[in-house]
Protein backbone atom coordinates (compact mmCIF):
# COMPACT_ATOMS: atom_id res chain seq x y z
CA UNK A 1 0.00 0.00 0.00
CA UNK A 2 1.32 3.43 -0.96
CA UNK A 3 2.37 5.56 1.98
CA UNK A 4 1.21 9.17 2.05
CA UNK A 5 2.80 11.93 4.05
CA UNK A 6 -0.35 13.59 5.36
CA UNK A 7 0.10 16.64 7.56
CA UNK A 8 -1.99 17.33 10.68
CA UNK A 9 -4.77 19.88 10.18
CA UNK A 10 -3.69 23.06 11.92
CA UNK A 11 -5.95 25.77 13.30
CA UNK A 12 -5.04 27.82 10.22
CA UNK A 13 -6.25 25.03 7.95
CA UNK A 14 -9.46 24.79 9.95
CA UNK A 15 -10.00 28.52 9.57
CA UNK A 16 -9.66 28.12 5.81
CA UNK A 17 -12.30 25.39 5.85
CA UNK A 18 -14.68 27.57 7.86
CA UNK A 19 -13.99 30.57 5.62
CA UNK A 20 -14.59 28.53 2.45
CA UNK A 21 -17.79 27.01 3.80
CA UNK A 22 -19.29 30.42 4.60
CA UNK A 23 -18.03 31.88 1.30
CA UNK A 24 -19.73 29.08 -0.67
CA UNK A 25 -23.04 29.71 1.08
CA UNK A 26 -22.82 33.44 0.30
CA UNK A 27 -21.81 33.03 -3.34
CA UNK A 28 -24.54 30.44 -3.91
CA UNK A 29 -27.10 32.85 -2.50
CA UNK A 30 -28.02 30.65 0.47
CA UNK A 31 -27.02 33.54 2.72
CA UNK A 32 -28.22 36.78 1.15
CA UNK A 33 -26.66 40.28 1.22
CA UNK A 34 -27.64 42.17 4.36
CA UNK A 35 -28.39 39.01 6.32
CA UNK A 36 -26.97 38.76 9.83
CA UNK A 37 -24.73 35.79 10.60
CA UNK A 38 -24.69 34.09 14.02
CA UNK A 39 -22.25 35.51 16.56
CA UNK A 40 -18.72 34.14 16.79
CA UNK A 41 -19.51 31.74 19.62
CA UNK A 42 -22.47 30.24 17.75
CA UNK A 43 -20.46 29.92 14.52
CA UNK A 44 -17.75 28.12 16.49
CA UNK A 45 -20.32 25.81 18.09
CA UNK A 46 -21.90 24.89 14.76
CA UNK A 47 -18.55 24.21 13.06
CA UNK A 48 -17.07 22.58 16.15
CA UNK A 49 -14.03 24.87 16.21
CA UNK A 50 -12.49 27.41 18.58
CA UNK A 51 -13.15 31.14 18.71
CA UNK A 52 -9.62 31.76 17.43
CA UNK A 53 -10.39 29.70 14.33
CA UNK A 54 -13.70 31.50 13.78
CA UNK A 55 -12.09 34.93 14.09
CA UNK A 56 -9.39 34.01 11.60
CA UNK A 57 -12.02 32.79 9.13
CA UNK A 58 -14.12 35.93 9.56
CA UNK A 59 -11.04 38.08 9.06
CA UNK A 60 -10.48 36.45 5.67
CA UNK A 61 -14.11 36.93 4.65
CA UNK A 62 -13.98 40.57 5.71
CA UNK A 63 -10.75 41.18 3.77
CA UNK A 64 -12.40 39.81 0.64
CA UNK A 65 -15.40 42.08 1.11
CA UNK A 66 -17.89 39.28 1.76
CA UNK A 67 -18.87 40.29 5.27
CA UNK A 68 -18.80 43.41 7.41
CA UNK A 69 -18.89 43.87 11.14
CA UNK A 70 -21.13 46.54 12.62
CA UNK A 71 -20.78 47.85 16.13
CA UNK A 72 -23.32 49.26 18.55
CA UNK A 73 -27.03 48.62 18.85
CA UNK A 74 -28.22 46.39 16.04
CA UNK A 75 -24.64 45.46 15.23
CA UNK A 76 -23.19 42.09 14.43
CA UNK A 77 -21.74 40.21 11.47
CA UNK A 78 -23.52 40.86 8.19
CA UNK A 79 -23.14 39.67 4.62
CA UNK A 80 -21.96 42.64 2.54
CA UNK A 81 -24.38 44.19 0.08
CA UNK A 82 -21.75 44.06 -2.68
CA UNK A 83 -19.95 40.78 -3.37
CA UNK A 84 -17.84 41.84 -6.36
CA UNK A 85 -14.64 41.95 -4.31
CA UNK A 86 -14.93 38.20 -3.75
CA UNK A 87 -14.54 37.79 -7.51
CA UNK A 88 -12.07 40.58 -8.26
CA UNK A 89 -9.40 39.81 -5.66
CA UNK A 90 -8.72 36.18 -6.70
CA UNK A 91 -8.85 37.23 -10.36
CA UNK A 92 -6.33 39.99 -9.75
CA UNK A 93 -3.90 37.53 -8.15
CA UNK A 94 -4.42 35.06 -11.00
CA UNK A 95 -3.71 37.66 -13.70
CA UNK A 96 -0.66 38.97 -11.85
CA UNK A 97 0.83 35.50 -12.15
CA UNK A 98 0.31 35.74 -15.92
CA UNK A 99 2.37 38.97 -16.08
CA UNK A 100 -0.41 40.86 -17.85
CA UNK A 101 0.35 44.33 -19.11
CA UNK A 102 -1.37 47.67 -19.58
CA UNK A 103 -1.52 46.89 -23.30
CA UNK A 104 -3.64 43.84 -22.49
CA UNK A 105 -6.03 46.04 -20.53
CA UNK A 106 -6.08 48.60 -23.31
CA UNK A 107 -7.07 45.98 -25.89
CA UNK A 108 -9.85 44.73 -23.65
CA UNK A 109 -11.11 48.26 -23.06
CA UNK A 110 -11.29 48.87 -26.81
CA UNK A 111 -13.38 45.72 -27.17
CA UNK A 112 -15.88 46.32 -24.39
CA UNK A 113 -16.17 50.05 -23.59
CA UNK A 114 -17.37 51.34 -26.98
CA UNK A 115 -20.03 48.61 -27.05
CA UNK A 116 -20.95 49.38 -23.44
CA UNK A 117 -21.41 53.05 -24.40
CA UNK A 118 -23.68 52.06 -27.28
CA UNK A 119 -25.75 49.76 -25.06
CA UNK A 120 -25.98 52.41 -22.34
CA UNK A 121 -27.68 54.93 -24.65
CA UNK A 122 -30.87 52.85 -24.74
CA UNK A 123 -30.84 51.98 -21.05
CA UNK A 124 -29.32 54.87 -19.15
CA UNK A 125 -31.53 56.45 -16.52
CA UNK A 126 -31.81 60.20 -16.11
CA UNK A 127 -30.27 59.89 -12.64
CA UNK A 128 -27.18 58.25 -14.13
CA UNK A 129 -26.85 61.08 -16.65
CA UNK A 130 -26.90 63.50 -13.73
CA UNK A 131 -24.08 61.51 -12.08
CA UNK A 132 -22.00 61.56 -15.26
CA UNK A 133 -22.36 65.31 -15.70
CA UNK A 134 -21.56 65.90 -12.02
CA UNK A 135 -18.44 63.76 -12.42
CA UNK A 136 -17.20 65.90 -15.34
CA UNK A 137 -18.06 69.14 -13.51
CA UNK A 138 -16.14 67.95 -10.46
CA UNK A 139 -13.02 67.14 -12.51
CA UNK A 140 -13.16 70.44 -14.39
CA UNK A 141 -13.54 72.33 -11.12
CA UNK A 142 -10.49 70.58 -9.67
CA UNK A 143 -8.30 71.59 -12.63
CA UNK A 144 -9.57 75.16 -12.47
CA UNK A 145 -9.01 75.36 -8.73
CA UNK A 146 -5.40 74.11 -8.68
CA UNK A 147 -4.36 75.94 -11.86
CA UNK A 148 -0.62 75.73 -12.57
CA UNK A 149 0.02 74.09 -9.17
CA UNK A 150 -1.11 70.73 -10.55
CA UNK A 151 0.51 68.22 -8.17
CA UNK A 152 0.80 64.46 -8.35
CA UNK A 153 -1.85 64.17 -5.61
CA UNK A 154 -4.21 66.33 -7.67
CA UNK A 155 -3.47 64.25 -10.73
CA UNK A 156 -4.33 60.92 -9.12
CA UNK A 157 -7.41 62.35 -7.42
CA UNK A 158 -8.50 63.44 -10.88
CA UNK A 159 -7.66 60.01 -12.27
CA UNK A 160 -9.90 58.30 -9.72
CA UNK A 161 -12.77 60.48 -10.85
CA UNK A 162 -11.94 59.93 -14.53
CA UNK A 163 -12.07 56.18 -13.99
CA UNK A 164 -15.36 56.60 -12.13
CA UNK A 165 -16.81 58.20 -15.29
CA UNK A 166 -16.17 54.96 -17.19
CA UNK A 167 -17.49 52.90 -14.32
CA UNK A 168 -20.76 54.86 -14.37
CA UNK A 169 -21.19 54.11 -18.08
CA UNK A 170 -20.72 50.43 -17.30
CA UNK A 171 -23.41 50.63 -14.62
CA UNK A 172 -25.74 52.32 -17.10
CA UNK A 173 -25.81 49.14 -19.25
CA UNK A 174 -27.70 47.31 -16.46
CA UNK A 175 -25.77 44.19 -17.48
CA UNK A 176 -24.26 42.66 -14.30
CA UNK A 177 -21.61 40.68 -16.19
CA UNK A 178 -20.52 43.72 -18.17
CA UNK A 179 -20.57 45.90 -15.05
CA UNK A 180 -18.29 43.49 -13.18
CA UNK A 181 -15.92 43.14 -16.15
CA UNK A 182 -15.55 46.89 -16.58
CA UNK A 183 -15.23 47.29 -12.83
CA UNK A 184 -12.24 45.00 -12.44
CA UNK A 185 -10.57 46.23 -15.63
CA UNK A 186 -10.74 49.79 -14.28
CA UNK A 187 -9.37 48.69 -10.91
CA UNK A 188 -6.36 47.11 -12.62
CA UNK A 189 -5.98 50.19 -14.79
CA UNK A 190 -5.66 52.52 -11.81
CA UNK A 191 -2.94 50.32 -10.29
CA UNK A 192 -0.93 50.65 -13.49
CA UNK A 193 -1.46 54.40 -13.51
CA UNK A 194 -0.03 54.79 -10.04
CA UNK A 195 3.10 52.93 -11.12
CA UNK A 196 3.70 54.67 -14.42
CA UNK A 197 2.02 58.00 -15.00
CA UNK A 198 3.53 61.46 -14.69
CA UNK A 199 1.07 64.34 -14.09
CA UNK A 200 0.16 66.33 -17.21
CA UNK A 201 -2.58 68.90 -16.87
CA UNK A 202 -2.98 69.47 -20.61
CA UNK A 203 -3.69 65.83 -21.26
CA UNK A 204 -6.09 65.71 -18.30
CA UNK A 205 -8.00 68.59 -19.91
CA UNK A 206 -8.12 66.67 -23.20
CA UNK A 207 -9.52 63.61 -21.38
CA UNK A 208 -12.29 65.75 -19.90
CA UNK A 209 -13.16 67.17 -23.32
CA UNK A 210 -13.54 63.60 -24.57
CA UNK A 211 -15.67 62.70 -21.56
CA UNK A 212 -17.92 65.69 -22.16
CA UNK A 213 -18.46 64.59 -25.79
CA UNK A 214 -19.25 61.01 -24.74
CA UNK A 215 -21.70 62.33 -22.16
CA UNK A 216 -23.50 64.45 -24.78
CA UNK A 217 -23.96 61.43 -27.05
CA UNK A 218 -25.37 59.43 -24.14
CA UNK A 219 -27.67 62.31 -23.30
CA UNK A 220 -28.90 62.36 -26.92
CA UNK A 221 -29.39 58.55 -26.77
CA UNK A 222 -27.31 58.24 -29.94
CA UNK A 223 -25.78 54.78 -29.71
CA UNK A 224 -23.63 54.95 -32.81
CA UNK A 225 -22.22 58.36 -31.91
CA UNK A 226 -21.54 57.31 -28.30
CA UNK A 227 -19.71 54.20 -29.51
CA UNK A 228 -17.57 56.24 -31.90
CA UNK A 229 -16.85 58.91 -29.29
CA UNK A 230 -15.54 56.22 -26.93
CA UNK A 231 -13.40 54.67 -29.67
CA UNK A 232 -11.91 58.08 -30.49
CA UNK A 233 -11.25 58.74 -26.81
CA UNK A 234 -9.38 55.47 -26.30
CA UNK A 235 -7.42 56.03 -29.52
CA UNK A 236 -6.47 59.53 -28.42
CA UNK A 237 -5.16 58.10 -25.17
CA UNK A 238 -3.03 55.52 -26.94
CA UNK A 239 -1.63 58.08 -29.39
CA UNK A 240 -0.74 60.43 -26.57
CA UNK A 241 1.18 57.81 -24.65
CA UNK A 242 2.99 56.58 -27.72
CA UNK A 243 5.84 59.04 -27.20
CA UNK A 244 5.53 60.21 -23.61
CA UNK A 245 7.90 59.53 -20.73
CA UNK A 246 6.57 57.34 -17.97
CA UNK A 247 7.70 56.74 -14.42
CA UNK A 248 10.24 53.98 -13.93
CA UNK A 249 8.62 50.80 -12.71
CA UNK A 250 10.22 48.39 -10.29
CA UNK A 251 12.98 46.08 -11.50
CA UNK A 252 10.69 43.13 -10.84
CA UNK A 253 8.32 44.25 -13.56
CA UNK A 254 10.81 43.24 -16.25
CA UNK A 255 9.63 45.96 -18.62
CA UNK A 256 7.96 49.35 -18.61
CA UNK A 257 4.21 49.27 -18.66
CA UNK A 258 2.30 51.98 -20.40
CA UNK A 259 -0.97 52.60 -18.70
CA UNK A 260 -3.74 54.11 -20.81
CA UNK A 261 -5.48 57.03 -19.15
CA UNK A 262 -9.09 58.08 -19.17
Amino acid sequence: MQKFDFQPISSRKLSDLVENSIRDLVLKGKIVPGERLPNEAEIGRQFGVSLVTVREALKGLETHGLIEKKKGKGGGIFVSESRSEAVKIPLYHFLNQKNFSAKDLSELRMIIEPVASKIATSRIADAKLVELEANIDLCEALIERVGPDFSEDDFFKLERDNIEFHRLIGEATNNPVLILTIDYVLDFLFNFKRMTLIPNVEFSKAVLRDHRLIYLQLQDRDGKAAEQAMISHLQNVEEYFGGKKMKKTSKNSGRRRRAPLG
